[in-house]
């Protein structure tokens, strides 16, 4: 049979889902509508049969990512990863390149070009958990898109205005930030997963910033569910906030890039938004 790669319709997004909840990783209930939206998920087919995706958005001129990589255990070994790769590759000319891959697999993208950034680890909270000081919160849909836009652009290596747009805008996406003499000095978003909820992104100026936004985070799901979060090892405050928590570190994933890309502040990263679009 020929193997091709078609750009992904809405209908093959089920399947994409339940490939990506047999790997365990637990996306978000809306997060690959996202995805499709942007743009950025192929998939591979061999005759009338998906048989594996991945995702290359392109953020803008300069910058791009890859993630949701994965072939149906049932036809790998056959090459078609390494066509997916390709055409993903392809697909982002001209721009530094981003993904977050298993620490096992650090020395097949360093092959092709990666270098290791910095480690991520997945933690799992619990609701309920804080109390947080409302006075400074507003709700993140009453604070101006485009003073959102600024602010996680400061923290991200590439403009996505339109990524931001769709995330924000997903269903039951809910967060807040924190404003102070009108500045935004930190905001941070919960959605519902397939287990519990996730937490990304969470930026902020300083630590006491970054507490009081994940209590309130803590408060909107029902109580004692699972929350999880994919914080940065070398953030020591995001660690200790983890520990103040007691949050419980489950797996970590190795954050590469291949080609220039601008150093971002990573003592005000205290959770990335997802790791399948960086």
């Amino acid at each position: 049979m020929d193997f091709q790669i078609r750009p992904a319709q809405q209908t093959d997004l089920p399947r994409i889902r339940a490939w990506a909840v047999q790997e365990s990783w637990n996306p978000g209930r809306y997060d690959l509508e996202v995805y499709w939206r942007q743009n950025s998920l192929l998939v591979g087919w061999l005759g009338d049969q998906p048989v594996g995706c991945i995702s290359a958005a392109a953020y803008d001129a300069d910058f791009g990512f890859l993630g949701c990589y994965l072939v149906d255990h049932r036809h790998r070994g056959h090459g078609y990863g390494r066509f997916l790769w390709e055409k993903a590759i392809a697909s982002l000319p001209a721009r530094c390149i981003g993904l977050e891959g298993a620490v096992a697999l650090q020395d097949t993208y360093l092959r092709h070009g990666f270098v290791k950034s910095c480690l991520h680890v997945r933690h799992q909270l619990q609701s309920g958990n804080g109390d947080p000081v409302a006075s400074l919160l507003q709700a993140i849909h009453a604070i101006p898109f485009e003073q959102v836009l600024d602010y996680d652009t400061r923290h991200f290596v590439g403009m996505r205005s339109q990524f931001l747009q769709h995330w924000l805008g997903s269903p039951e996406m809910q967060g807040w930030g924190f404003v102070q003499a009108d500045q935004l000095l930190g905001y941070g978003l919960i959605r519902p997963a397939d287990m519990g909820y996730r937490i990304g992104p969470l930026f902020a100026d300083r630590a006491e910033v970054a507490q009081q936004l994940l209590a309130a985070l803590l408060q909107i799901p029902p109580p004692d569910q699972p929350v999880y979060m994919d914080v940065p090892k070398s953030n020591e405050q995001a660690n200790q906030l983890m520990k103040n928590v007691q949050a419980i570190p489950l797996f970590s994933n190795c954050r590469m890039y291949k080609g220039e890309f601008p150093e971002l502040p990573l003592d005000e990263i205290y959770g990335v938004t997802t790791l399948e679009m960086g």
